[in-house]
């Protein structure tokens, strides 16, 4: 038997399949897995994963990095709804970073070639990138930490977040109708503005490292009470989310200083403490202020 995060429970052998805690697609590597509920793990991972690889800021990044997932296709950035010329033709617009931009004429079904401008039309999911980082944080908080984790961090928060769909809820109820009122989990994403005021010094320093990193990285950080996860994906920040926690216990000297982070670049795993990490990537010696609150 082993340890579910996603699903809090204990699954057999037949039950389990590997999951990448990055998925391959957007910069993960083979090693960095843990096993899940096979059936959770494919729900989930079309829902939020391929979600995230598809938003086109990410979707973009994936062409730069040439990031391929289980079906080795080429990554594009796909806009569908695009439109050209004075009367607006509907089109669809590919874009990759080394080989340039295509137009796809919707009505003739052809590409055209020497369209000077086009206009396109982009949906955001808000609440994807906080979704997407509590599924992160919940593997890679069990990866690093095992039973610390699983005993100590209330990871129930991050569960309930991962498996929200805002989109679906009847807002007019109350949190507490909803199965909701128990959150107290605290968030940022790259769709946020954030102050550069003393207060925002840790979320700006894991936005930051996280954007310095040429690659994807997970940084987990036991805070005061609390317990913090940030995610970078392709150079690009992603989100944090910090959950309550008992963190009296957890390692915070020697090699996990501070924290603990789990780097892909360049198709290698670096694996090292937050205060090594900081050094190597922004700069940073002194990560006395870099803890969580």
């Amino acid at each position: 038997m082993t340890y579910c995060p996603y699903t809090d429970r204990e699954i057999s052998e037949a039950e389990s399949s590997p999951e990448h805690i990055i998925p391959l697609s957007l910069g993960g590597i083979n090693g960095l897995e843990i096993p899940v509920d096979s059936e959770f793990n494919s729900h989930v991972g079309s829902r939020l994963d391929g979600a995230l690889a598809n938003e086109f800021l990410f979707a973009l990044n994936r062409t730069k990095f040439d990031t391929r997932g289980h079906s080795g296709k080429k990554p594009v950035a796909l806009i569908r709804r695009a439109s050209y010329g004075e009367n607006g033709r509907p089109a669809q617009v590919s874009i990759h970073s080394k080989e340039g931009l295509e137009v796809w004429d919707s009505r003739d079904g052809e590409y055209k070639e020497h369209v000077p401008q086009f206009e396109i039309s982009l949906s955001i999911d808000m609440d994807l990138p906080v979704r997407f980082a509590a599924k992160v944080a919940l593997a890679a908080g069990y990866y690093a930490y095992g039973d610390l984790f699983r005993q100590h961090v209330d990871h129930r928060q991050f569960r309930d977040v991962m498996n929200t769909d805002v989109c679906e809820l009847d807002l007019s109820k109350t949190p507490e109708d909803l199965g909701l009122g128990h959150l107290t989990l605290r968030a940022d994403s790259y769709l946020q503005e954030v102050s550069q005021e003393p207060e925002h010094d840790e979320i700006n320093t894991i936005r930051a490292f996280c954007s310095s990193v040429k690659g994807s990285v997970v940084v987990l950080v036991p805070g005061h009470g609390c317990f913090g996860v940030g995610v970078g994906i392709l150079g690009q920040y992603v989100a944090t989310v910090i959950a309550p926690a008992e963190t009296d216990t957890f390692p915070n000297d020697g090699d996990y200083a501070w924290g603990h982070v789990l780097a892909v670049t360049g198709k290698t795993l670096k694996r090292c403490s937050w205060a090594e990490g900081l050094s190597q990537w922004v700069g940073v010696a002194n990560t006395d202020s870099h803890e969580v609150d």
